[in-house]
């Protein structure tokens, strides 16, 4: 899927997304410290909110941030345990398979949260921000649309094979030449989707300005973003298709992949693993772990 750019899909997803990009400890819990103010000026920026707006919506925005203290900091100290525990086991079919689906939980509970803070905003958006923001999505769709290598989906699928392993490398270190080959033979197959997706959000963020427009309340907002960013009830065919192969090609990346990593690759990705689960117990008021429950 593309980067989220939305404001429902910025307020806490972005925290998630900072967890999982910060390798030291004192990052993370200056991250953490600093989301309300970052949050906050992102939303001001985006939406242009007044100061009555923004002070109207400060007290729902820090009972978000609590919820996620008290609630989501254990469900992540726990993903990270079980991802540590994997990785210095050995990766495998089933604790892949356990991994991706956590992970698709995690996304999930931070999304409806991040649904449940975004939905009193954008319910007091007056008239003209509305015509603002609907403005905002078009330059952005046009901008998008230009992109020269949009349609050039094997330039697509390098910059993803790319992409892959950057962000692999930021656990492991850097990757063998053999390794690279195997991310990008494992990843291949994946079909490009960006059109596609580019299409859906666009659709999707027209059907959210004419429920603003039409004066929608807070929980008509609510249940519209939980359709689109929580639960993807109305995702197309293909993008169904690709969701479900790119948890598959994760696994097999995984096992894969892991199955090849050596000495110095894996202490450095478990050392990582085992920091961030420790960062995250230190954030927490009554450290504890919630252990992953893996389905099938």
């Amino acid at each position: 899927m593309n980067r989220p750019r939305a404001l429902t899909r910025t307020l806490l997803l972005t925290l998630l997304a900072t967890l999982l990009g910060l390798p030291g400890c004192s990052a993370i819990q200056l991250a953490y410290g600093t989301a309300p103010f970052l949050i906050k000026n992102y939303a001001d920026d985006y939406l242009n909110l007044d100061s009555e707006q923004l002070a109207q919506w400060e007290p729902r925005l820090k009972a978000a941030l609590d919820t996620h203290r008290v609630a989501e900091l254990p469900q992540l100290a726990g993903f990270f345990e079980a991802f540590r525990k994997a990785a210095s086991e050995g990766f495998d079919a089933t604790n892949a398979h356990c991994l991706t689906n956590a992970f698709v939980d995690l996304y999930r509970r931070h999304a409806r949260l991040a649904v449940g803070a975004a939905a009193p905003l954008l319910a007091q958006l007056t008239p003209a921000q509305v015509r603002a923001l609907d403005q905002r999505f078009a330059a952005e769709y046009a901008k998008a649309r230009n992109r020269p290598d949009l349609r050039d989906s094997a330039r697509q699928v390098r910059k993803r094979t790319g992409r892959y392993i950057e962000r692999i490398e930021e656990w492991t270190g850097p990757l063998r030449a053999s390794q690279r080959a195997l991310v990008e033979q494992v990843s291949a197959p994946m079909p490009d989707t960006s059109v596609a997706v580019l299409e859906y959000r666009t659709h999707k963020r027209k059907e959210l300005i004419a429920l603003l427009r039409a004066g929608a309340n807070e929980a008509a907002i609510r249940d519209f973003l939980t359709v689109w960013l929580v639960e993807y009830r109305d995702l197309t065919p293909p993008l169904v298709s690709a969701e479900d192969q790119l948890l598959k090609t994760v696994e097999a990346i995984l096992v894969r992949l892991g199955a090849t990593l050596d000495r110095a690759q894996r202490k450095r990705l478990t050392d990582r693993l085992a920091a961030l689960r420790d960062s995250l117990m230190r954030l927490q008021n009554a450290p504890r772990m919630v252990p992953v429950s893996c389905r099938a």
